[in-house]
C-alpha cells in the first residue's frame, strides 16, 4: 500500500468512527411513535364475576402514540371517545356513531368507537393531538377513564411494565370484591335476605345480580356479579316471585321461554301481558310452561344528575310474576344467559 491510500485509509477510518460516535452520542427521539396495550373488563373463571372497567382507567402517553384495548370478558362493551358536548348515545349497536375502523385517530373533533365487542376482540386507537380525553363504554355508563396526550418532549410517568402491573391489581381488586375502601366480601348466601324485602303477602324474593362501584382519580370501575341469587327456588301455585336489581352497573332481564328480539322493552305472549303494579313494579302472571314472559331491562334506579331536568321514577327497578299453575319454569337473563345467569321456578301444588 503507498502512502496515498494509506492516508485514504486513515480519513475514511476517522469519518466513519466519527460519524457512528454522533450517531451513538444523539439523544432518543422524543415522543417517538408508541403502542400502548391495555385491557377491557375481565371476568372470574366461572364467568359470574364481571369487572366492568377499562384497565388501567388512566394512560399517559405522548401525542402520536396509540393504545390497542383486549377485549377480556364474555360481557360485551365498546371503547368509546365522544367529542365535547355531543349528546351520550341510546344504542351503544351504532357506535357513537357510526361503528369506526380500528386504527382510527380521535383529536377530539370527531367521535370514535369500537363496535359491541367480547372477548378475544382488539380495538386501536391514535391520539395525534395532545389533549385529555374521556374514554367511556356506551354499554355501561358508569364505566369511563381519561387519557393524558402529552407533548412529545414531556417525560411519561409510567412504562407499559407499570401499565400491566396497575391493569392486574385493578383487576383483582374488583373481582375479589376488595377495592378502596372495602375491606370486606359479600357472601351470596346472605345477600337475598340483606338486600330484597318482600313487600307483598305470599311473595318469594330474588336478587337478579348485585354490584359496587369505585372510582379512582381517573374514573370509575365496577364489580357486577351475574348471578340469581336463591334463583332456583320453589313455591306452591298462586304464589308471586318479585325479581329486584341490585346493580348499579348492569342492567338485567327474567326471561321464560323465548328470548324476544326487543330485550329492553316487557312482553309477554300467547294470551298475557306485563301490566305495572301501583308502586311502578311490573307484573306478569305465567298459566303455562308454554308462555314467553320476557321483564324488559329491569335496572337499578338511575341516580339524579346536577342541571338535568327531574323527571319520573324511572326505570322499572323489580319484575314481579304470579304461577297459579304447578309446574317447572326455568329463566334466564337474557343480556347474560351466556355467562351462566339462570335460574328455575318450581311451582309445587
Amino acid at each position: 500500500m503507498n502512502v496515498l491510500e494509506s492516508i485514504r485509509c486513515q480519513r475514511a477510518f476517522a469519518f466513519t468512527s466519527l460519524f457512528v460516535l454522533a450517531v451513538f452520542s444523539l439523544p432518543p427521539v422524543a415522543g417517538a411513535q408508541q403502542n400502548w396495550n391495555a385491557t377491557v373488563s375481565g371476568q372470574s373463571h366461572d364467568m359470574a364475576k364481571q369487572a366492568v372497567a377499562f384497565l388501567p382507567n388512566e394512560f399517559w402517553i405522548h401525542a402520536g402514540d396509540s393504545i390497542t384495548w383486549t377485549f377480556a370478558s364474555g360481557d360485551v362493551h365498546t371503547v368509546s371517545f365522544l367529542t365535547t358536548g355531543q349528546v351520550y348515545p341510546f344504542d351503544f349497536t351504532q357506535g357513537c356513531p357510526p361503528v369506526s375502523a380500528s386504527g382510527s385517530p380521535f383529536d377530539g373533533s370527531t367521535c370514535v368507537s369500537s363496535a359491541p365487542s367480547v372477548l378475544g376482540q382488539n380495538f386501536q386507537v391514535i391520539f395525534p393531538t395532545p389533549g385529555n380525553y374521556e374514554i367511556v363504554c356506551l354499554v355501561h355508563p358508569d364505566m369511563f377513564g381519561v387519557i393524558h396526550v402529552l407533548n412529545s418532549s414531556a417525560a411519561l410517568p409510567y412504562d407499559q411494565d407499570d401499565y400491566d402491573d396497575q391493569a392486574e391489581d385493578q383487576r383483582q381488586a374488583l373481582l375479589e370484591d376488595l377495592g378502596p375502601h372495602r375491606g370486606h366480601q359479600h357472601s351470596q348466601h346472605s345477600m337475598p335476605a340483606m338486600l330484597s324485602a318482600k313487600v307483598i303477602s305470599h311473595t318469594k324474593a330474588v336478587t337478579a345480580g348485585f354490584g359496587d362501584i369505585v372510582a379512582t382519580a381517573g374514573g370509575q370501575q365496577a364489580l357486577s356479579v351475574v348471578r340469581f341469587f336463591d334463583g332456583s327456588i320453589q313455591i306452591h301455585a298462586g304464589d308471586t316471585v318479585e325479581w329486584t336489581n341490585h346493580d348499579p352497573a348492569l342492567g338485567h332481564t327474567i326471561t321464560f321461554g323465548t328470548v324476544p328480539a326487543d330485550l329492553f322493552d316487557p312482553s309477554c305472549s300467547p294470551s298475557c301481558t306485563v301490566s305495572t303494579d301501583a308502586d311502578g313494579a311490573l307484573h306478569a302472571t305465567i298459566t303455562s310452561t308454554s308462555q314467553n314472559v320476557h321483564s324488559g331491562a329491569i335496572v337499578a334506579l338511575l341516580e339524579d344528575e346536577p342541571g338535568a331536568p327531574q323527571g319520573p321514577v324511572f326505570p322499572p327497578t323489580r319484575f314481579r310474576v304470579t304461577f297459579p299453575t304447578a309446574g317447572t319454569y326455568p329463566y334466564v337473563c337474557a343480556f347474560h344467559d351466556n355467562l351462566g345467569m339462570d335460574g328455575t321456578v318450581t311451582v309445587l301444588p
